[in-house]
């Protein structure tokens, strides 16, 4: 009997497993998750008519000869590449990209899946939607302190999300504050051009310095201390400086001058000025100080001559709410006043702000050091040349120490939570010429919460929004990964069970040990190319074609050997 005829048999039934993949990989073409398959062919067995023959004597060597008997299926391989994604805006769908698998449980068997289409069943738990096989991870636990924590080093469980979890009062003991504190605040420097009877000019800088000797900084009134110079005369050499102190109100009103005019001597080629006049006075060449109003100096006999200082209040508030460990807020008020260079001071700075802090209900406020200690101190924030905070001191009498540093507060509640202590982080402060915006960007105490939505993010942490504006995690799902995720056995639901050649699954958190990360609302649609798998039909459409035409000969062949004895 002919061998064709049974290699053409093996070929359509190659060409029909072959149509049997390519018709699965198109009707799953929306399939979220699916991966597509592939057949590769094989030779069959062959039949040996003649042995190979080596060379000898004057003969060359002869080949051997075999006759095929056809093809069969060497496999039918998973093409695990990564598929497109799909934006679905529902919160608890989600896509791999990359490596990995999710875990899902039936409660005997972990199956492992591509598919992120889940939900939620009437207990909270995390679900695929299509089986209602529970979803493995981590649940967050809270400690003692209130806190949440995930341990992905714990073996994973299904993970349940209540609609009623709440989130614990917390009580504030860190705050952070940040942004910039204006350096130009107070009173900038003026000059102003006088000239005198004969026709001479002279012009005198006022420049300014707050007084900083046994004063309270958060005080309404604020005494400045300032230094006049003659800085250009039409003759004569300019001499020593002159001082003199000014009074400010809240609004920035002059209350006070500690005289009235500066007066410019000439003597001896020097340009000298004084605060009364004398015989070296330089007739029509004086100034009338500010004893009121706004901060205006003017030529004496001539007040269309006049110039105002710029003026900008140095004392600069923020607040935010902060809480007890019974969740009561409190809103509480940083106030800062520039202090300006303070390079005398030991130790030396160039910059300084001090600060207070006060609460809006009037709960009185006391002043604690690193150690928890309470100091009667005034707190400081030093910054450098460059605008950069370089460490915290005390103000005490006017001088800068290092002694009894405040660094946070602590009060006294009225609701029996006990006392609150904070502290508080400056190193995020700046000193630059600009506008404020020094804010405080951070505490960590709340109240009670209750939550009200939850989404996961990339990193697989499904994260809670509570009544209370904080959010936190409320768990985190693992993924698996395999040494051979081709080796995978289907199982249906778009499930996939370990296998002999799988490997072990590698179970962690995302973005570690090639696990891929996560693409929060949204799914991973099948990999299905339809142009190939529509172009692999069409070859498998013609390579049955071909074999049925073996067939068909060899058995015509047949005919032809059975019609050479006639019958007489």
């Amino acid at each position: 009997m002919m061998r064709s005829l049974y290699s053409g048999i093996t070929g359509l039934q190659g060409s029909q497993t072959n149509m049997d993949v390519i018709g699965n990989n198109i009707s799953n073409v929306n399939t979220v998750g699916f991966k597509a398959s592939r057949v590769t062919f094989e030779s069959a067995l062959l039949q040996a008519i003649r042995a190979a023959r080596s060379p000898q004597k004057n003969l060359g060597g002869v080949n051997p000869m075999s006759v095929g008997l056809g093809t069969q299926i060497a496999s039918i391989d998973k093409i695990m590449s990564q598929g497109s994604f799909q934006n679905t805006g529902k919160k608890t769908d989600l896509a791999i990209q990359g490596d990995g698998f999710f875990i899902v449980n039936s409660g005997n068997n972990d199956f492992y899946t591509r598919a992120g289409n889940f939900s939620l069943d009437q207990d909270g738990t995390l679900i695929q939607a299509g089986t209602g096989y529970k979803v493995m991870g981590w649940e967050a636990k809270v400690d003692s302190t209130g806190n949440r924590h995930v341990d992905v080093n714990k073996p994973v469980a299904p993970i349940q999300i209540s609609a009623n979890e709440t989130m614990s009062a917390k009580a504030t003991t860190a705050m952070g504050i940040s942004g910039n504190l204006d350096s130009t605040t107070g009173i900038q420097p003026v000059t102003l051009t006088v000239t005198a009877d004969d026709g001479s000019t002279y012009t005198v800088q006022f420049t300014f310095k707050l007084n900083k000797q046994n004063f309270d900084p958060f005080s309404h009134n604020r005494k400045y201390n300032w230094t006049a110079k003659v800085i250009g005369a039409s003759s004569g050499s300019t001499g020593a400086t002159l001082s003199g102190e000014i009074t400010l109100d809240q609004y920035g009103n002059v209350t006070g001058d500690s005289d009235s005019n500066l007066y410019i001597n000439s003597s001896s080629g020097t340009v000298n000025l004084a605060t009364s006049s004398s015989t070296s006075t330089v007739s029509g060449a004086a100034i009338s100080l500010p004893s009121t109003g706004t901060i205006s100096f003017t030529e004496s006999d001539n007040t269309a001559n006049a110039v105002i200082a710029d003026y900008t209040n140095p004392v600069y508030t923020t607040s935010t709410q902060i809480y007890d460990s019974l969740g009561k807020a409190y809103t509480v008020y940083v106030d800062f006043t520039n202090l300006g260079t303070v390079g005398t001071a030991t130790p030396s700075t160039t910059t300084a702000w001090a600060w207070n802090a006060r609460l809006a209900d009037g709960t009185p406020v006391k002043f604690i050091t690193t150690s928890g200690s309470q100091t009667s101190n005034v707190g400081v924030v030093e910054f450098n040349s460059s605008g950069r905070m370089t460490g915290n001191f005390a103000l005490t009498g006017g001088s800068i120490t290092q002694s009894g540093v405040p660094t946070g507060i602590a009060f006294d509640t009225s609701d029996g939570a006990g006392v609150v202590n904070s502290q508080i982080d400056f190193t995020q402060l700046t000193d630059l010429a600009g506008n404020a915006s020094a804010a405080i960007t951070s505490q960590n105490g709340n109240a009670k919460g209750t939550l009200q939505s939850f989404a996961a993010n990339q990193s697989g942490e499904i994260i809670g929004t509570f009544s209370n504006g904080m959010t936190d995690i409320l768990g985190k799902i693992a993924l698996a990964n395999f040494n051979n995720p081709a080796g995978l056995k289907a199982i249906g639901n778009s499930l996939y069970s370990k296998s002999a050649n799988s490997g072990t699954p590698q179970i962690g958190p995302s973005g570690t040990g090639g696990r891929g990360t996560f693409i929060p609302g949204a799914l991973e649609m099948s990999n299905v190319d339809l142009a190939k798998e529509f172009s692999s039909m069409i070859v498998a459409e013609r390579t049955f074609q071909a074999n049925a035409r073996v067939i068909t000969t060899s058995d015509a062949m047949i005919q032809q050997l059975v019609a050479l004895k006639q019958t007489p």
